[in-house]
């Protein structure tokens, strides 16, 4: 079908209006504030694996010479397990629903950050991270695939803007104040070790509520029951729609490069800084804790971006704003990797930067996936958008680990302005080669 065949104009009116957006039919205003809600918090809480991590290391006697390699590893395997389910987990839910597959991955969630700072060894994180990353597959590929199916094509780019704000809200929340749980148990009297578990332990207990109200607050089916076909063999279709569409290819390689801004900037900017900060003498809570600050800057930016970009996306050609998007990330990775002392005035700059390009980046690729998934297939084609995801985190992470080692803690940086880059180039080869679009108007108030 055309671009121009498809009305994106016209709102179903069988759909609930719920503030600036047309909902799917069938869907709720509940359904919706729940999304947003554990979407969003659900995000913030995961921010802190990040922020914890080298807490840990250093507690259980890691050198941080080899700290780099390690959360390479551990995100290389997390993201081999994603890629592994992530498909299967989208057909599944086709045939049994998404909330099940969603609230069971939560759980799994939960009790991944009971285990996990229990581990006194490598050998240790890696098994709890490997059982961790069960639940963190389940939960994303729901996640994506509801906010994909929750709203109408007409309203879609605010929609996804405003997800990108909530989720850009939790992140920041975690960095700004959250981070500094460890600080506030040793501060109470406790020790690091015990710190940094009462910390993961209390994230851990807020993911089992948030189960609970994910279960009463989400729609219980997005699509009808499909038992009698093969799980594997319609996972399979979400690979043979990037043939028949190349804007289902445009928009896998844009999950690649988008995900894997966001665990780059996630793991080795706080590894970067808390490396820095006990370096220069601070403790670790102290420097999580200044890690966590200037992290939350550039997320706080990239929150009040993400929702007027979406604004964007519906006033522009949709290839017109891929190519903004990851223009702007090119340059804030770019920018971030130029910073010479994690602690002066630049990389203020930077971070502001960083935010931008991360948050359009996140936003062009949820936009233009939502829009050219086929509806027979959408849960399969959405989740393996989530798959290319995590394949660019496990490829982008591993490498990463290697680089901050071996070059310096900036050199994940270079790697994904060069990312970025590439993706502008195929972005602008669409916009030049693939037939234009009309320009997305929002539907007239009723």
């Amino acid at each position: 079908m055309s671009e121009t065949s498809r009305n994106f104009n016209t709102p179903d009116m069988n759909g609930v209006k719920f503030g600036l957006f047309w909902l799917t039919p069938g869907i709720t205003k509940i359904n919706a504030m729940t999304l947003f809600f554990a979407g969003s918090t659900f995000i913030g809480v995961m921010t802190f694996m990040a922020f914890g991590q080298p807490f840990l290391f250093d507690v259980i006697g890691i050198p941080q010479g080899a700290q780099g390699s390690l959360t390479g590893l551990l995100g290389l395997l997390q993201e081999a397990i994603f890629i592994l389910l992530v498909s299967l987990f989208g057909a599944l839910s086709d045939n049994v629903g998404r909330r099940i597959v969603y609230v069971a991955g939560m759980v799994v969630v939960g009790l991944g950050y009971l285990l996990y700072p229990l581990a006194t060894s490598e050998g240790e994180l890696i098994g709890f991270k490997v059982f961790y990353a069960f639940g963190v597959s389940a939960v994303m590929v729901m996640m994506h695939t509801c906010f994909a199916e929750y709203s109408q094509n007409v309203t879609r780019g605010k929609w996804m803007g405003t997800v990108g704000f909530f989720n850009a809200l939790g992140v920041t929340i975690m960095a700004v104040l959250l981070s500094k749980t460890p600080s506030w148990y040793v501060h109470a009297g406790y020790s690091d070790l015990q710190a940094i578990r009462l910390s993961f332990w209390t994230f851990g207990a807020y993911l089992f509520v948030l189960a609970v109200i994910m279960r009463w607050g989400l729609q219980g089916r997005t699509t009808p029951l499909r038992k009698t076909e093969n799980i594997v063999k319609q996972a399979g279709r979400g690979f043979a729609a990037a043939r028949n569409n190349p804007r289902i290819a445009l928009a896998y390689g844009m999950a690649f490069a988008s995900r894997g801004d966001l665990a780059i900037l996630t793991a080795y900017f706080s590894l970067w800084l808390t490396q820095t900060g006990v370096a220069a003498g601070l403790s670790l809570g102290e420097s999580v804790a200044k890690a966590g600050m200037l992290f939350g800057l550039s997320q706080g930016v990239g929150l009040l971006w993400a929702f007027g970009v979406g604004f964007v996306f519906d006033k522009v050609p949709r290839m017109t704003g891929m190519c903004i998007a990851f223009g702007l990330a090119t340059l804030g990775y770019f920018s971030l990797s130029l910073v010479s002392d994690p602690f002066g005035s630049f990389i203020l700059v930077a971070c502001v930067l960083v935010g931008v390009g991360e948050s359009s980046a996140m936003v062009a690729g949820g936009v233009l996936i939502g829009q050219e998934a086929p509806p027979h297939a959408r849960g399969a084609v959405l989740g393996t958008f989530s798959l290319m995801g995590g394949v660019g985190i496990m490829c982008l992470t591993y490498i990463g680990g290697r680089v901050f080692d071996g070059f310096g803690p900036t050199a994940p940086f270079v790697m994904m302005g060069g990312i970025n880059l590439i993706v502008l180039g195929a972005a602008l080869y669409a916009r030049r080669h693939w037939q234009p679009e009309p320009v997305v108007q929002p539907a007239a108030q009723v």
